[in-house]
């Protein structure tokens, strides 16, 4: 919805490039809420852009980013809504031409058949080239001028796997600088400056740190004239310095206390911290800082932590956790997983320990003012990790361990869980091969929508779905000796052999370091001009 894609950075890049340095045209369009979809069908209106009010079915390319499982059937929902036939197959000359791309086509079988192609990767500096293919006289041509981009694969006629894209430009190129404003409260009203992407962490469990690799990271005086720039161009009295993991930036202390300095009452925001790179940050903000922060210890025992290559110890966590109330904040949010691989009723015992000891710290630190608040998310294995091969937990095990967790949390505490139902929606389509479209579209079809907000998930519906096309849910036959399904349509860069490596040592609880100051761990991405880029 408006709300959210507004506050989207990458949709924000890719408006402000395409319409700046190409003759291309580039106009948005959200998916209405329900209520709103409801009167246009019953009005017989189209799905319109914002810009010009035309219908979306005369542009030449809708391209949608897919940030993650639960949007699916949104994208159905969108096609239908503006007119276009929901089958790539079913479309012809004078129709769009449906591009996909973001973080969810790490693995696009699951929307394969609605879509004509899917982008791998960080698109800049690919974006003029899709924009020439475009000026092709005919459908078929532009087709196949898209197919030679490279980063670029079409379901059924791409021979061989896409291989995903890295910005090598990114720490010479200035962020967006004159972001569309919201016309209304947006989820993220603030200035937003990304300082780095990737991430070198090497947490087992996330998509996002293979993903992105490798680490690449803006000057600090770029990220300061980009501050200014922005809070002039936009209103906002909040700089948010967003990469996966803001505290690892190289620059942080230097960029916090710069940026505060350019006028009175800016506020600067990290949403983004690892609570073993926090501790020193978070001091830098100073007392006058309010709000809340919200670190990750994401496993309640340190032999988990090693596990998944968390490597945070109590020592750390309790440090980060006095640096944020002795900093100034009054609110702290613990975000947790249950249901990693290896996990035990005593390690998620272990999220309440921690837990009573930040309460402890809020009270002593805090004064009273402090407030404690716990995210339990249900990990959900995902393509392209170490833990691609792993089961998912299954919704018996992450209701009682929800249970267990409700029964031990301390008091005035409040703790919110993720649905289970809705995890198990998302691990079924988080690996699904050919077919799980199959899944989506009777979904749909029945009604879902919206599936990543609560009010709008109804289980019954994807029972449903799931009975009628025979797919069970949250099942994945996967063997290693195997092509799996996403690796037929893209290359990571990040190699099978690092992964495979990687499971086995969370098998054995070993670390491997983050190879920005420790040895490199050979995982692939790095060669052919693509090469960590970090401050000296």
């Amino acid at each position: 919805m408006y709300e959210i894609g507004i506050s989207n950075p990458g949709l924000q890049i890719l408006y402000a490039y395409l319409n700046d340095a190409t003759p291309a045209a580039a106009e948005r369009a959200y998916c209405p809420w329900p209520d709103m979809a409801a009167l246009m069908r019953a009005y017989d209106v189209p799905l319109w852009t914002l810009e010009t009010i035309d219908p979306v079915a005369g542009c030449d390319l809708w391209g949608f980013t897919l940030p993650h499982e639960l949007t699916y059937t949104n994208v159905l929902e969108m096609l239908d809504l503006a007119g276009v036939p929901i089958h790539a197959a079913e479309r012809g000359e004078g129709q769009p031409i449906v591009l996909g791309g973001g973080p969810a086509v790490a693995d696009p079988w699951p929307l394969a058949p609605f879509f004509e192609a899917f982008f791998m990767g960080e698109v800049e500096h690919r974006l003029d080239e899709i924009v020439e293919a475009l000026a092709a006289p005919s459908r078929a041509l532009r087709l196949q001028a898209l197919a030679a981009v490279p980063g670029m694969w079409l379901p059924g006629v791409s021979e061989r796997p896409a291989q995903r894209q890295v910005f090598t430009a990114f720490s010479r190129t200035p962020p967006v600088l004159r972001p569309v404003v919201p016309v209304l409260e947006a989820v993220h009203d603030r200035a937003i400056v990304e300082v780095m992407r990737g991430c070198t962490a090497g947490c087992r469990f996330c998509q996002a740190g293979m993903w992105y690799r490798p680490v690449r990271e803006r000057p600090v005086d770029l990220v300061v004239e980009a501050a200014e720039r922005l809070l002039a161009e936009t209103g906002c009295d909040e700089v948010s310095l967003l990469s996966l993991s803001s505290c690892d930036y190289s620059g942080i202390e230097e960029a916090l206390t710069r940026i505060r300095a350019l006028r009175p009452g800016v506020r600067v925001s990290l949403p983004s911290l690892r609570i073993d790179s926090a501790a020193e940050a978070l001091g830098g903000f100073a007392a006058d800082q309010r709000g809340s922060v919200t670190l990750a210890p994401e496993a309640g025992t340190q032999e988990l932590r090693d596990a998944i290559n968390k490597g945070v110890d109590d020592a750390q966590f309790e440090e980060a956790v006095r640096a944020t109330f002795g900093g100034g904040f009054t609110g702290l949010k613990l975000y947790f997983m249950i249901g990693l691989p290896g996990e035990t009723d005593a390690d998620v015992a272990g999220i309440a320990r921690m837990a009573a000891t930040a309460v402890r710290l809020a009270k002593e630190i805090g004064r009273g003012r402090a407030r404690l608040s716990v995210a339990v998310s249900s990990y959900v294995p995902k393509a392209h990790t170490p833990f691609q091969l792993e089961p998912f937990a299954g919704a018996a095990v992450l209701r009682h361990r929800q249970q267990l967790l409700r029964d031990a949390m301390p008091r005035h505490v409040r703790i919110n869980f993720h649905d289970v139902a809705a995890s198990l929606v998302e691990a079924t389509l988080a690996r699904g091969g050919p077919g799980s479209d199959r899944l989506v579209e009777e979904a749909w079809r029945r009604g879902a929508r919206f599936d990543g907000w609560s009010e709008h998930f109804h289980f019954a519906t994807w029972e449903g779905a799931a009975a009628a096309t025979g797919i069970e849910l949250g099942a994945a036959e996967l063997r290693s000796d195997e092509t799996l399904p996403w690796e037929s349509a893209v290359d990571a860069v990040v190699t099978r052999g690092f992964l495979a490596d990687e499971q086995a040592r969370a098998s054995r609880g070993e670390l491997t370091d983050d190879c920005r100051d420790g040895s490199c761990a050979a995982c692939g991405v790095c060669g052919s001009g693509v090469e960590m880029d970090v401050l000296p």
